[in-house]
């Protein structure tokens, strides 16, 4: 192989890429990452939707296809991004760590249609796209709350957990705090629906209780 021919290797890829094919994986990543898109926004479980980051999803497929083209394009060019991804450093904190799943997921699928595996991207998106949605599902189903009992430091614990149990099974304490002559309980059920007002209206009948506060507990978040 001459020298000129080893050249031409790193700089032109032997398959130019035409229009056609640019606006077709293009076209495939956008598809992609509509899909990402609806599941998101169906599986969402938290306090406040960000329909901006959703968005940025369906972005993130497309830029990594074009990056995934431009490296299979020219070799140079694959050398240099290597280089030049190297010192970028994202700073923004996530806010849920779930988040982290949908970027990942989008980055691995413009990945696949960037390299033109386009049934690998399709057949995994779906799958994953699948699983999120029946696990959002399961997780609507079992649904956790928080109980705070506020009251005097005369409040029966083990009564407290004998009226949460004829409503919910095994009802659990996390905490209690006594503070002077006043305490605080906190427990946590498990219930399939939503929280029953006949628990809340019977500890608040028990001795030495003035209030009952709940919160449906969403992962690390409360709302």
């Amino acid at each position: 192989m001459s020298k000129t021919k080893i050249l031409d290797w790193f700089t032109v890829n032997s398959e130019s890429l035409s229009v056609e094919k640019i606006l077709f994986v293009l076209g495939i990543s956008l598809l992609l990452g509509a899909v990402i898109f609806i599941t998101y926004r169906l599986s969402y479980t938290g306090v406040s939707y960000n329909s901006r980051f959703n968005a940025g999803n369906v972005v993130i497929v497309l830029i990594t296809s074009v990056i995934m083209l431009m490296i299979s394009s020219n070799m140079a060019i694959s050398l240099g991004m290597v280089g030049a991804l190297s010192i970028v450093r994202f700073r923004t904190a996530i806010k849920d760590p779930a988040d982290t799943i949908y970027i990942f997921w989008a980055i691995v699928e413009g990945l696949c249609v960037g390299a033109q595996i386009y049934k690998l991207a399709v057949v995994s998106t779906i799958f994953i796209a699948a699983v999120l949605l029946a696990l959002s599902y399961y997780a609507v189903l079992q649904k956790k709350y928080l109980i705070i009992i506020r009251g005097t430091k005369d409040v029966d614990l083990e009564q407290v957990r004998g009226v949460l149990e004829a409503y919910y099974p095994k009802p659990g304490v996390r905490a209690s705090n006594y503070i002077g002559e006043r305490c605080e309980i906190i427990c946590e059920v498990s219930a399939h629906q939503e929280m029953k007002t006949e628990a809340v209206e019977a500890l608040r009948n028990c001795p030495h209780v003035n209030g009952v506060n709940w919160l449906l507990e969403m992962g690390e978040r409360i709302g």
